[in-house]
């Protein structure tokens, strides 16, 4: 795992752990929850057939017994695992390159190439076969979803590949 992504994602954790985080559940001025407002500015909904980023925001960060920190997840999350998936948001590269094989995946946009948008619960790893084009618009990318309870990040799609929305 690359020092910049673990950077990012230990900075996420310790944001979550001092109590600082987004709230997904909350909602906008227009009455959307705070991610799909962020997808699209609000007026470009998540397609249809891709895995809502309200599933994945379900999980939680707790103290496992032998003291570390850790995600707890629900059955739902769980049934994932190892799952063919659709997921539309926002890439955060993980290196200078105009192609990225490998990057984040978030429901906000990045604002800041330093900040992360959210906790672990609401990224995803994603490793790609061919890579992508970067882009600061929302992509879609299709791929078999991981959930990981012993890793650095909660979820991994591997073998992504563009998803036609």
């Amino acid at each position: 795992m690359t020092t910049m992504l673990r950077t990012a994602v230990l900075i996420s954790a310790s944001l979550a752990f001092a109590g600082v985080s987004f709230d997904l559940h909350a909602q906008d001025a227009k009455g959307l929850p705070n991610a799909a407002a962020y997808i699209g500015m609000g007026n470009d909904p998540a397609p249809a057939g891709t895995l809502p980023w309200a599933v994945l925001t379900q999980a939680k960060t707790v103290q496992k017994a032998d003291k570390k920190f850790g995600p707890e997840f629900t059955k739902e999350i769980r049934q994932l695992d190892k799952q063919d998936v659709k997921l539309y948001g926002f890439m955060m590269p993980l290196d200078q390159s105009a192609k990225q094989k490998r990057f984040l995946l978030s429901p906000f946009p990045p604002h800041c190439s330093f900040c992360t948008p959210g906790g672990p619960e609401s990224m995803v790893e994603v490793i790609a076969d061919k890579p992508f084009d970067f882009t600061y618009e929302p992509i879609t990318v299709s791929g078999r979803m991981a959930v990981l309870d012993d890793d650095i990040v909660y979820y991994r799609i591997t073998n992504a590949a563009p998803a036609k929305n």
